[in-house]
């Protein structure tokens, strides 16, 4: 199969397996990645993770085989969630044999006919830059194979589990007397999810607990919309908070008590109560996130930083900033501080607002209701890989010529009076989101109307 260049995305490599992305492809990516690591490393190996997808064993194989070609050893640790495979790769950094890189095969919470390849550095983060180089290699590079292959071992999925739990019990405390709903959604979360709650004392009831890549029950997006089964139960008052995860677990979305979806933005600002700390006060939000978080965070001693969408680059401002805790809109949420590592866990992180929640004598509908909330919606547009960039050009254009403060970081954003827009190309799909907030319903829709017409007419401008 020929590749497109389209699949290498802003920080993974994604397509429909067997249309855009097979074996064949998933090897020379193999390759082209050890041939990009012989840059700075003589050997080495590398550790490889997978979701539940059902392609998603076979692509770990043909890319393990193409990193093996260029000489580098291949630790393969099987179906587990990706901040597993992210700690894995992270943890062994403190020991007598690091990994120089690590590499996870996922298509996230896309459709189940999707698949990806997603590369690590040694710290479990992900590459940015990296990936453009790896891609010129894969299209332009006379890729060098070395005379002796190195070996791939099969390690045992279960003792990283068993690693993992006892890394996160440390961070945890009870959670005597929770009662939480769980919806791994049939992704890979289901081989621990209900584990660790129990583990942590908590008392559980989960749907959907059984791996199945083509995702029969719900989608792999754990958007509100998607969540019926979860709000059902939700619904009998049964259970303190119900949690739903996406197909490689690295997303959670959260339903409290009363049946009602909390929003990224108010869990994110609940958890920096206990995870704000003199000299470590900023908190980053994806600039698609709810304008609220302008009013709340300073009120809780933070401050607040916009950034752009994508856990790498989540990963890089964190970095720079020391952070305490970083949120996108999508459900991915980083808390350093709790963690020790930078990358985003969910599993953690719901974890540990269970434990917050069970300390107070306040429910997540008390704590959600506290804090304003404002009418919000997310539109998608299909517009095709080739030209989305090019609208995104043209729109900056438009708005910087009507006099708007624009807003580059991550797309074009542009605050209005009583709300705001934001049109940015997704890194992942053949589309452009639209978010819209607005302080009352009536400027929603008259938002929503004008800035739908300039993306009509962005795209008649450059087709």
């Amino acid at each position: 199969m020929k590749a497109s260049e389209d699949i290498f995305r802003a920080y993974d490599i994604r397509g429909v397996y067997g249309k855009e992305l097979d074996a064949e492809i998933g090897e020379r990516v193999g390759l082209a990645f050890g041939n990009y690591l012989l840059k700075n490393n003589k050997g080495g190996k590398v550790s490889i993770g997978c979701d539940a997808r059902v392609s998603s064993p076979e692509l770990q194989n043909a890319v393990s085989v193409g990193i093996s070609k260029a000489g580098f050893d291949v630790d393969v640790i099987g179906m587990v969630p990706i901040p597993v495979a992210n700690f894995t790769t992270w943890k062994a950094s403190s020991s007598s044999t690091p990994y120089i890189a690590g590499v996870y095969i996922t298509a996230s919470h896309n459709p189940a006919e999707y698949n990806g390849i997603r590369f690590r550095h040694p710290d479990g983060t992900g590459y940015t830059e990296g990936n453009i180089d790896v891609k010129k290699m894969f299209f332009e590079g006379d890729l060098v194979e070395a005379s002796n292959s190195g070996k791939i071992k099969i390690c045992s999925t279960e003792a990283v589990l068993d690693t993992y739990i006892d890394f996160v019990s440390e961070k945890v405390g009870n959670l005597n007397g929770m009662k939480v709903a769980l919806d791994p959604g049939n992704g890979v979360g289901c081989v621990i999810i209900d584990r660790l709650f129990q583990k942590m004392g908590a008392k559980t009831f989960s749907i959907n607990n059984e791996p199945d890549g083509t995702f029969p029950n719900r989608p792999s997006e754990p958007a509100p919309k998607n969540l019926g089964d979860l709000i059902s139960i939700m619904e009998k008052g049964e259970y303190d908070m119900g949690i739903a995860f996406d197909g490689d677990a690295d997303r959670c979305v959260f339903i409290d008590n009363k049946a009602k979806a909390v929003s990224a933005e108010k869990i994110g600002i609940i958890t920096s109560r206990s995870l704000i700390k003199p000299g470590a006060n900023k908190v980053l939000a994806g600039v698609p996130c709810s304008m609220i978080l302008e009013d709340e965070i300073p009120k809780i001693g933070g401050e607040l930083i916009w950034i752009r969408v994508g856990d790498v680059f989540v990963c890089e401002e964190l970095k720079k900033h020391n952070a305490a805790i970083a949120m996108e809109i999508s459900a991915h949420f980083f808390a350093p501080g709790l963690t020790e590592f930078i990358f985003d866990d969910p599993l953690i992180f719901s974890l540990k607002l269970a434990e917050f929640v069970s300390n107070s004598e306040k429910t997540l509908n008390d704590f959600s209701n506290d804090i304003p909330s404002y009418p919000y919606e997310e539109l998608k547009f299909k517009c095709p890989d080739s030209v989305k960039f090019d609208v995104n050009d043209q729109l900056e254009k438009t708005f910087l010529k009507m006099g708007y403060k624009v807003e580059t970081i991550d797309g074009v954003k542009i605050w209005l009076d009583g709300g705001w827009v934001l049109l940015r190309p997704s890194n992942t799909q053949p589309v452009i989101r639209m978010f819209v907030e607005a302080k009352d319903d009536s400027r929603l829709s008259d938002i929503k109307k004008e800035f739908q017409s300039h993306f009509e007419e962005a795209v008649r401008a450059v087709s």
